[in-house]
């Protein structure tokens, strides 16, 4: 990661294009490789939808992390305590930015839990961030996911 300041602030309309190209390289790389080829056009057709059901601010609290004038990251809580996308620019990958923005939606959590479905690539980070699996690994339209739940310390 360059020395230019990172920083975290909620998403606008604005942003919503240069997200969802985010998303898309990340998911290629790191997710549809996990998926059957149903899975991966599910997932892949799905990207720009579900990214924008994010962007609903009576849900949804979304924020994006911007280093220079480039959107590295995006992370999107629902219902105050359900994390439905957590997602670092490759070039900011194993930086620690994973961590900050799961902290940012963590301090945001109301109630005792948050719960995510995560992408298989993505457990260990979820698991050495104190979520445990709730059930075995899932799988929907070909996509897979492994529920997984963190107790919030208060």
């Amino acid at each position: 990661m360059s020395k230019q300041e990172l920083t975290i602030s909620p998403v606008t309309d604005d942003d919503f294009g240069e997200i969802v190209i985010m998303l898309t390289k990340i998911a290629h790389k790191d997710i549809l490789p996990h998926f059957s080829g149903k899975g991966q056009e599910a997932f892949a057709q799905g990207i720009p939808a579900d990214t924008r059901t994010a962007f609903d601010r009576n849900r949804f609290f979304s924020v994006k992390a911007v280093q220079g004038k480039k959107i590295v990251g995006f992370a999107a809580l629902r219902d105050k305590n359900y994390l439905t996308h957590l997602f670092v620019a490759k070039s900011h990958q194993k930086t620690g930015l994973g961590k900050q923005l799961l902290h940012h939606m963590l301090i945001r959590t109301v109630g005792e839990t948050l719960s995510l479905r995560a992408s298989v690539n993505a457990v260990n980070f979820y698991k050495s961030q104190g979520f445990l699996p709730t059930d075995q690994e899932q799988q929907v339209k070909g996509v897979r996911y492994v529920p997984m739940t963190c107790r919030i310390p208060r």
